[in-house]
């Protein structure tokens, strides 16, 4: 195959139209950053009405519980450690509308996932998983247990 000017030109094209395409997608994740809220069909755990429940992996997960103006409690959770927050749904006058997650002993480092925090009554149940450098984080709704 020879490469003339006008083949060169196209194929140009056509890469510069992938990359747009694949910039727009990356642009439109990041405007609505919160997953959308997924309702899992177990109860709850016992014992632990109204609370979120975290699970991390094989690193240090840090959990922001905040409400509309950023504002809230972050707690650093050790690896393979389950925790539960009593303070999902706020505390005192503060109600807490997000869940955030970053990897990482660094509190203050990327938020890798984001979730809604579920209706009062139910909780949130998260699962970390993979890597700190690509690390996963799942999230579901659960009604309260009983």
């Amino acid at each position: 195959m020879e490469f003339t000017a006008k083949r060169v030109v196209i194929a140009a094209a056509v890469a510069g139209v992938a990359v747009v395409a694949v910039g727009a997608t990356v642009m439109a994740t990041a405007a609505d950053p919160v997953s959308p809220e997924v309702t899992g069909a177990t109860p709850a755990d016992a014992g632990h009405p109204g609370e979120g429940k975290y699970t991390t992996g094989d690193y240090v997960l840090t959990v922001h519980e905040l409400d509309d103006d950023g504002e809230g409690t972050s707690t650093a959770i050790g690896p393979h450690t389950t925790y539960y927050s009593k303070t999902l749904h706020g505390n005192g006058t503060r109600r807490h509308t997000v869940v955030k997650f970053s990897a990482g002993t660094d509190g203050d480092g990327p938020i890798v996932f984001s979730y809604p925090v579920p209706a009062p009554g139910r909780v949130a149940d998260c699962v970390a998983a993979g890597t700190e450098a690509a690390p996963q984080v799942r999230c579901e709704t659960r009604l309260p247990a009983g």
